[in-house]
Formats: C-alpha cells, structure tokens, sequence
C-alpha cells in the first residue's frame, strides 16, 4: 500500500506544466484501471460448477510479480460480489488484507507470495464453508486453480512488460501470455454489447498489436484467444482459423509499417465476412473498430525495436568500399602525424577496421536485460547535477551515471557532457576504452576552475553475458546473485582532473537472473551501513526493475536527502 501511494505521489508531481500532470495521471492510472476490469471480468467467470478461482489469482499474480495487488484486490471483490460469490469476494478480499501485512513486515519472494496468497485464500474459505456448511473440497479446491492460474498470469504481466520495455518476448512468456488472453476471451462469453461482441474485438484488437509487435509467432497467441472465443460462443470453429489468417497476413506486412499491417489484417477479415458470413467472422462494424482501435495506437508504441537493414545489397558494398579506403587513408595520416594527433587518426582508423569486420556478422542475443531508474534532486538545487544515460548499440548495451561536482547547472552540464560525448562515440564504434579516454580528455581540457564528474559506466555484452564496469571516482556497484552480494569498487579518479587519467575496470561474467545495482554518491551515502540490507530487501522484494529502483530510492529518502540522487538497477534474463 505505501508503494502505491508513492507512486501516486509521483504520478502527481511531473514537471509544472498541466500536460505533464494529466499525462503522467494517465500512466498511472491506465494500468491500474485495466488490472482491475480484466480481475473483475475474471472473478465473475466460474469455469466449473460452483468455483470461481481467477479472481483470487489475478491478485495473487498481481502481488507475486511486483505489482500492486489492490488494483486487481478491489476488481476481484466486485467482480465476485456482482456475481453472488461472496465467498470468493472475502477470499480475496483476504489475500489483499494478508498482502497488505507481510509487506509492511517481510520482502518476500515470488514463489513465496504465491505460496502465502494460496494459504491465505484456502484459509479464507474453509472458514466460509465451515460457517455457512457448504461443501468444503469444492470450495477450497478453486485454491489449487488459483495457484495454477496465476502462475500463467505472472507470466503474462512478464511479457508485457517486455512488449513495454522493447525487450524480445520468449516462447514461454508468449505461451503465458496466450493463455491469459484465451481465459479472457472465455470469461466474456457470448456477451454481446450493442449488438457486438466483445469478445471478438478483445481477440481481435490483441492479435492486431501482437502480430504487428512479434510477427508470425502472434499466430499462436491467435489461436489462443480465438479458441477461447470459440469455447464461450458453443460453436463456430472456423473463427479461430479466420483469426489466424488474418494475424498471418498483418504479420506478413509489418516490415511495410502499421498501415499496411492494418489494411491486410482488415482485408483478410472483410473477405472472409463476404464469403462465409454468420457468427463465426467479424461482422462489419466489429471489423471497422479493430482496425479503428489498431489504428489510433501510435506506431511508435506499437513498433519493435528489431533494426532491419534496407538498404540494397550493392549500395551496401559500395559503402564498405568507401568506409574501408578512408580507414586506410587515417592509418596512413597516423604514420606521418603527430603523437597526438596520430593517436587520434589510429584510434579512428582502427573503429573503422573493426566496424568493417562486424559489418554483415550477426551474433545471436543470448540476454535480455530490463532495468528501472529512479532521480531525486538535492533540496538545495533546482537542477540535478547527476545525469544517467542508457543506450543499446549493436550487441551491447551500457548503462552510465555521472556525477558533475555538486549540483545546479554547472555540475549537471558537466556531467550530461562527460555521457554524451562517451555514449556517442561507442555509439558509432569506439572501444570503451577508447571513449573514456577521449571523454576524460576533453573534460579536462574544457572544464571551468575545479569541475569534474565522476563515471559509473557498465559495458554488457548481450551475446555473451561478459560485463565490464568502469569506473572514475564513483561509488561501489553491486550485482545480486540470489541472495549474494558482489561488490565492485575502485579508487580511481573523477574524470577532468588530470588528461592522462585512467579508471578502475572490471570485468564479470553475469548470469541469468542477476542484478546489478548501480548509484551516486548521494544516493550510496544516505543509504550508509544499511546500504547492503536495503539492496537486498528492496531488489528481492520487486520483480520489476523499476519499482525497485524506486523501492531503494524511497529508503535513501527515508534518511535524508543533502545531494542530488540516482539508482540504476537492470536485471540479466537469459532469452529463451
């Protein structure tokens, strides 16, 4: 409950401005709105005669996976309640009291809060059916479902969380996440809402975003949700097949973008409508508000971050030509030139060496990596002086905070300086390196009186799962594995100080599952001695990244906030 009013807390805050405010209400209150509908449409549905499990399991999910679980606790109740379960509705009305307890007391896992939200909703209804003598087996068996429902439905939240943060979504998250959408699709029935189906254009609208977001693996989460289409109506199987051909055909075009995606997915449908007509289609009008809600959704919350080369293969080779010549010119100027200048021209020569090499060798990504930030600024500054940066470039992804000296404009300018400069120039293929070197150069030669900036960068290798964590004058790092701690430390330098200054680097093999935690001074030193057991708590307490980003945030506020402050924490899954 506390998170929750933090969140809503910030929510509010935003920059000043009425746009910001109204936009950062919204997301906020989307999700929660959305989570509570879905719970209460589920709590509603009893798949066997007399139990109603899914209600309970979309707060058990809820609170198992990180997220609040009163959202989808008060969905649950109503939707109970509504329906006469009002067994059900104390029930999870339970697990969101037991919730609201063990997490003003413990930081549980996941596989525990699962555990605890079962013993708390069979708890709950043998008590009922003891009181009111029904039958207790019945009643207490829909435990055993919740159980099972919501572990497909953690899943589930996992691969939208994926969709959200532009991470690639595994077969199991997607198997997961097409049986939540065909438990959805089934709840609704045969429901009819002016004459429309709902659940056709849940099926629909899903599939749409899906196979535009994932290509032709979206066909498996169309049979999923047509069958359960399928299963509520009591007939017309050819929808399922109709849906799939439609998602098919979306998929097919989705290089071409969202407009092409949505006319193909529109004509499929339509042509099937002409031909087969009945039940088993989209009508018209359910048709038209598909693609209408398909196309309202910008492309760009829409679109993967999957990087597709268009260029033709000849202007391809002709720019390899062109590249590898001026990598050679540069070479030669290097020979001819001055220490430092031909130091200058190697380095560049050498990027472009090593670009060509790379060019046309694609390296299967074996990690995926999901990672929250939190930002607090100091009460005596109106402007941060940290800055962080996160860039996926290649096969590689970095992670960075700098942190100018003090805080205000003058430290923040240094410090947004020091990144940009060392991001752009890995960016276009500079070794680490190489680019701290130039970074830390220029720093020093452009810097004012004694200002400086510290660097906490992480180098992650997405092929391999090697890291590297390279430091300049910054605090600790700490990667959680289970429910060990490493810590990385240096005792180098800030960067701008001195020309030729070299930091502290590290290097580790990470595994699926680990956590690094990365922060400022400000942040690291509120925290204190407690610093370890706040990692530990806080980060083993959320599965989002980004609720324990801020988790670790809210507790170095809890001890005071004299500078400014900034917590990264990305967490290492190996992709299936």
């Amino acid at each position: 409950m506390e998170e929750l009013i933090k969140k809503i807390a910030r929510a509010g805050s935003g920059d000043g401005t009425a746009k910001s405010r109204i936009a950062a209400a919204l997301g906020f209150i989307l999700p929660y709105a959305a989570m509570a509908a879905v719970s209460a449409l589920l709590a509603a549905y009893r798949p066997f005669e007399g139990i109603a499990p899914f209600g309970a399991a979309c707060v058990i999910a809820a609170w198992a996976s990180g997220e609040s679980p009163y959202p989808a606790c008060l969905g649950a109740v109503l939707g109970h309640a509504l329906s006469g379960g009002w067994a059900y509705a104390g029930a999870c009305f339970g697990i969101g009291l037991f919730a609201f307890a063990a997490e003003r007391k413990l930081k549980l896992e996941k596989t525990v809060r699962v555990l605890l939200g079962f013993a708390a909703e069979a708890a709950v209804l043998l008590v009922i059916s003891l009181i009111t003598r029904r039958r207790v087996l019945t009643t207490v068996s829909s435990s055993t479902v919740s159980v099972l429902g919501a572990v497909v439905f953690c899943g589930a939240v996992r691969a939208l969380r994926a969709l959200k943060n532009g991470r690639a979504v595994s077969d199991t998250e997607l198997l997961t996440l097409s049986a939540a959408a065909g438990v959805i699709t089934l709840s609704m029935g045969s429901f009819q809402l002016f004459g429309q189906s709902p659940a056709m254009l849940f099926a629909g609208i899903s599939a749409l975003i899906i196979a535009y977001r994932l290509g032709t693996s979206a066909v498996a989460f169309a049979v999923t949700a047509g069958a359960g289409r399928v299963l509520a109506s009591g007939g017309d199987m050819h929808f399922i097949a109709v849906l799939a051909a439609g998602t098919l055909a979306a998929a097919a075009m989705r290089s071409l973008g969202k407009w092409a995606c949505l006319a193909a997915f529109f004509a499929i449908n339509i042509a099937f409508r002409a031909v087969l007509g009945g039940t088993g289609v989209f009508s018209y009008p359910e048709c038209i508000i598909v693609c209408g809600v398909f196309a309202l959704i910008p492309a760009k919350l829409l679109a993967s971050d999957e990087r597709r080369n268009k260029r033709s293969a000849a202007g391809y080779n002709r720019l390899q030509y062109r590249v590898g010549e001026l990598s050679a010119v540069l070479a030669e100027l290097a020979e001819a030139a001055e220490p430092e200048d031909a130091r200058i021209f190697g380095c560049i020569s050498e990027t472009l060496r090593d670009s060509l090499n790379r060019a046309g060798r694609a390296s299967e990504r074996a990690f995926d990596i999901e990672y929250g930030t939190a930002e607090r600024t100091a009460p005596s500054s109106e402007r941060s002086g940290d800055s962080l940066a996160v860039r996926e470039t290649g096969d590689a992804l970095i992670i960075a905070i700098s942190d100018g000296m003090g805080s205000g404009d003058a430290a923040s300018t240094e410090s947004r300086h020091a990144l940009k400069l060392l991001l752009d120039l890995i960016s276009v293929g500079f070794s680490m390196e190489q680019a701290i070197g130039f970074a830390n150069k220029s720093l020093a030669r452009t810097r004012e009186g004694d200002m400086y900036a510290t660097l906490d960068a992480l180098h992650i290798d997405l092929s391999a799962g090697s890291a590297r964590l390279v430091k300049y004058g910054a605090p600790p790092s700490y990667i959680l594995r289970g429910e060990k701690i490493f810590t990385v430390y240096s005792e180098a330098l800030p960067m701008g100080i001195i020309e030729d200054a070299e930091g502290h680097t590290q290097s580790v093999k990470l595994k699926s599952g680990d956590t690094v935690i990365m922060m400022s001074d400000g942040a690291a030193d509120a925290l204190g001695s407690s610093l370890l057991a706040a990692i530990t708590d806080n980060v083993l307490a959320y599965g989002d990244p980004e609720m324990a980003a801020n988790a670790l945030m809210d507790e170095a506020m809890r001890f005071g906030a004299e500078d400014d402050m900034t917590v990264i924490v990305a967490r290492v899954e190996e992709r299936i």
